[in-house]
């Protein structure tokens, strides 16, 4: 069974799911689909740089992004832009997903707040064997810098797992997920302390 999800269309206000431990994970429906659009937002202590080096680390995906069966880029177009290949590890009974996203990167010159958009690119590389390549995801990361030496992150998806899935299942499954990561970036960005790019920029100390 095919989902269909309409990018930017949106049926009702968010709805709380989870909130525990600077973890905020809200809910809502795509118009034209039971599917859920998830957004989690949490704080962690953290510079700009570090959280932008755990992202880009495609090596270490495994290590803290839920069911991750690892990832790889696959073509990066300096720093802002990157196709990047990641395998799930699906629950029993699904089957494994594969998925390409593109990255994009912008980071704007006042508040340095930073937004990475996710857009699917299933075509990219031929599907694998064995795999149900995922037909339909996006989103985006933000970063907003906050005072003290925080940063604030959004991490807003949604996705059609492709194959034979119930939707319960599906929601259930990406709710799980975006809560898990995010549960798990701040343990991970601690070991990316001394991370520096000039390609991000910091925000200022009063």
């Amino acid at each position: 069974m095919d989902f269909l999800l309409v990018p930017g269309a949106r049926a009702q206000d968010w709805q709380l799911v989870h909130s525990a431990d600077r973890l905020q994970v809200q809910r809502r429906n795509y118009e034209g689909s039971e599917l859920d659009e998830i957004r989690g937002v949490i704080a962690v202590e953290a510079s700009l740089n570090a959280v932008m080096a755990l992202l880009k680390d495609d090596a270490f995906n495994d290590q803290w992004v839920y069911r991750s069966g690892g990832a790889e880029i696959l073509r990066q177009d300096g720093y802002a832009s990157a196709y990047v290949y990641g395998v799930v590890d699906a629950p029993w009974p699904m089957l494994d997903r594969d998925t390409i996203v593109r990255f994009d990167y912008r980071q704007d010159p006042l508040t340095r707040e930073i937004v990475i958009t996710i857009t699917n690119a299933p075509d990219f590389i031929p599907a694998r064997e064995n795999l149900v390549r995922v037909p339909d995801f996006g989103g985006f990361w933000k970063l907003r810098p906050q005072a003290g030496g925080r940063v604030e992150v959004i991490y807003q998806v949604y996705g059609d797992p492709g194959g034979l899935v119930p939707v319960w299942l599906a929601n259930f499954a990406a709710q799980r997920s975006v809560i898990r990561t995010l549960q798990n970036l701040g343990p991970a960005v601690a070991r990316y302390a001394g991370a520096h790019s000039p390609f991000v920029q910091e925000l200022a100390a009063d």
